[in-house]
């Protein structure tokens, strides 16, 4: 260890809690125990639960600064392990797309006639992907001519498939070429990103939504505060909202013209703060300040 100056960690909290050094050490996460059990794990034992809590509070204070996704799991870390506040940061993921592919792309428009929908996600029940068709069944039935295209389940029900409004795509691997393109047209050609999830530490298909100026509609859980911001790139519904209430707001979006404002603003909060691009910025001033 004596060849480096820092030694950035992410993620692998049982590494930070048994690094032994006089190197400062930055250990980076998403999640605290504490907001897993019972939202993203379930079944531990309170043994189980007992240790992980241990490893953690180890880490987290044997690391000299700690960078989290969210403000969710900055203020459970504080709260659990008395975490010295000045030395925990708030640093949002960024997208796993090449910026080369977000360079002059326009804002979204407001179209009452067309629109184009995309639920993406791999996970169909926590990602709340029936919400989401739900809600287009309900917008549909007020007039509306609605699409929603759907990217990243791999075997989605033939009955949804079939649905006369989807357009379904499949799972997309972005390490094959073909499909990455195929992934980069979709969210050129979508106006709005539906994500009803049901639980989420901090969703990298945000920040790919804003990346390109698409405005998000999702629910208000776990860290998607920092990625999605209402009335800025989209809006956060209670967890309790219904496919129709995910459709009532679309229709609000609609009619009030919001569609440009919020592609624009998305563009800005990956600009400014929810790219890579970014994040490098915010790690560059925290190393000079070390």
């Amino acid at each position: 260890m004596d060849d480096f100056d820092v030694i950035f960690v992410p993620g692998q909290v049982d590494i930070v809690a048994n690094l032994k050094t006089n190197k400062p050490i930055i250990y980076y996460t998403d999640g605290v125990v504490s907001l897993m059990i019972g939202y993203y794990w379930f079944g531990f034992s309170n043994r189980a639960i007992k240790e992980a809590k241990k490893v953690e509070s180890l880490a987290t204070n044997n690391a000299s600064v700690n960078i989290f996704a969210s403000d969710w799991a900055r203020n459970a870390a504080v709260r659990d392990y008395s975490l010295n506040e000045d030395k925990t940061f708030v640093m949002p993921f960024g997208a796993n797309i090449s910026s080369n592919e977000l360079e002059n792309i326009g804002n979204k428009k407001n179209n009452s006639n067309k629109l184009n929908v995309v639920f993406s996600g791999v996970d169909w029940k926590r990602k709340g992907g029936q919400i989401a068709v739900d809600a287009i069944k309900a917008i549909r039935k007020k007039g509306y001519d609605v699409e929603l295209t759907i990217c990243g389940i791999k075997d989605l029900d033939n009955k949804i498939q079939n649905l006369p409004f989807v357009n379904y795509l499949g799972f997309l691997d972005k390490e094959k070429e073909n499909q990455y393109r195929k992934y980069i047209n979709t969210w050129k050609e979508v106006d709005l990103l539906i994500l009803p999830t049901r639980a989420e530490r901090a969703g990298i298909v945000f920040n790919e939504a804003s990346g390109f100026g698409v405005p998000t509609l999702t629910t208000d859980t776990g860290g998607i505060s920092n990625y999605v911001k209402n009335g800025v790139n989209g809006y956060r519904l209670p967890l309790s909202a219904t496919g129709q209430e995910f459709a009532d707001k679309l229709e609000e979006i609609i009619q009030n013209d919001e569609l440009p404002s919020l592609s624009a603003n998305a563009k800005k909060v990956y600009e400014e703060s929810n790219s890579w691009d970014a994040w490098g910025k915010s790690i560059d001033v925290l190393l000079a300040n070390l």
